[in-house]
């Protein structure tokens, strides 16, 4: 996605995660601590479960983002989304209106409504289905809820990938922007943890520890990595049209250069490389910046299927760059979750904006979605 046309810029940013919640410094702290917010599991016994680990948004944080009123309306999901949309709006001063759009990507959506909602039936039939809890249980709840509230009424978008579900949100709102279709974005991810989606995965094996006899953990890239640990969280970033940006004189951090994402044909097979990809649009993105480019983050998170093939194709496409293969990863200190994709571009653009230089933005997915979107120094 060239957006020589209409270029992109990150203006602001807006996290609730496991480590902090804020704006930019809020986040610029927090990757400064360097400090992981994996730990035992708080919010429901995992005692009887094989992974116990996650990084939890600590409750009282998010009660304190949020107009009480308001909570009692809104799932737990939402105010997380809420909460981070209406922080990066604030970091970056946008305005709302009809400019602004909204793009949410979520890797489960909101999987407490949907079980409250069935539960009632089940318990007491049709007069148990709850017309208040309904609404909730539809994957764009969050986006419909966030917009609502800063006042977003350009398109608004929902986009569902495992893994990846915040860099395509990242990538599908500065699509929005390059295509005139909005001045602004507000784009992001989002995730809760779910004890019973949690339960689910453990007993799959889809979770450290997922093999062989290492400790649980999350150890994106190392020998003995075993599978991902879960987070919780939504971080949101402002994406404005620059020219639009410059007239309201606003704090740019970034440039979102280009964007692409695609199928790759071959899924991987834990325990050995997949097929690298030489034909995508994400693979022709970053063979074309070699050296162009200073730092790389991916989305390796501890599953060994996703760090082998991420690995695999780094290294085909960039042959000459070791140093950015293995990429560095985000999922140590903030878990697996839909807006830890959202928190990588963050991190992109703290970087770009401190003069590190351009910085990828990689991502793939079991199921061969992939991801790239480079994000260069403020224009």
């Amino acid at each position: 996605m060239p957006v020589a046309d209409r270029r992109v810029v990150v203006t602001g940013v807006g996290t609730i995660n496991a480590s902090t919640a804020g704006g930019r410094d809020a986040l610029a702290g927090a990757l400064a601590l360097n400090r992981s917010a994996i730990g035992p599991v708080r919010g429901f016994d995992a005692a009887a479960f094989t992974s116990r680990l996650a990084a939890e948004v600590d409750d009282a944080t998010l009660a304190s983002l949020i107009d009480r009123d308001a909570a009692r309306r809104l799932s737990r999901i939402c105010r997380l989304a809420l909460g981070a949309c209406v922080l990066a709006v604030r970091d970056a001063g946008v305005p709302s209106g009809p400019g602004l759009g909204i793009v949410v990507g979520t890797e489960y959506g909101d999987f407490t409504s949907s079980r409250d909602f069935a539960h009632g039936f089940l318990t007491r039939g049709p007069g148990g289905l709850s017309p208040m809890i309904f609404p909730n249980t539809v994957m764009n709840t969050m986006a419909s809820i966030a917009a609502i509230a800063i006042g977003a009424k350009a398109p608004s978008v929902t986009v569902n990938q495992s893994t990846l579900a915040g860099d395509l949100a990242l990538a599908r709102g500065a699509r929005l922007i390059a295509d005139g279709r909005a001045t602004a974005a507000v784009a992001g991810g989002v995730d809760e943890l779910f004890q019973e989606v949690y339960q689910r995965l453990a007993e799959m094996g889809a979770l450290s520890p997922m093999r062989g006899r290492a400790p649980e953990g999350c150890r994106p890239y190392a020998a003995d990595h075993n599978g991902p640990v879960l987070g919780e969280g939504a971080t949101f970033l402002v994406l404005e049209d620059l020219e639009t940006a410059r007239a309201r004189d606003a704090r740019v951090m970034a440039e979102i250069v280009e964007a692409a994402w695609g199928n790759v044909p071959t899924a991987p097979h834990t325990g050995r490389a997949a097929r690298v990809d030489d034909g995508s649009p994400v693979g022709r993105l970053i063979r074309s910046r070699p050296e162009g480019v200073a730092r790389c983050y991916g989305a390796g998170n501890g599953d060994p299927a996703v760090d082998d093939w991420e690995r695999a194709l780094l290294g085909h496409d960039l042959p000459a760059r070791a140093d950015l293969v293995p990429p560095q990863s985000l999922a140590p200190l903030f878990g697996q979750h839909g807006g830890l994709g959202a928190l990588r571009v963050g991190a992109a653009a703290l970087d770009a904006e401190r003069g590190i230089g351009s910085v990828l933005v990689h991502g793939i997915a079991r199921g061969g979605c992939r991801t790239a979107i480079l994000v260069g120094p403020p224009p």
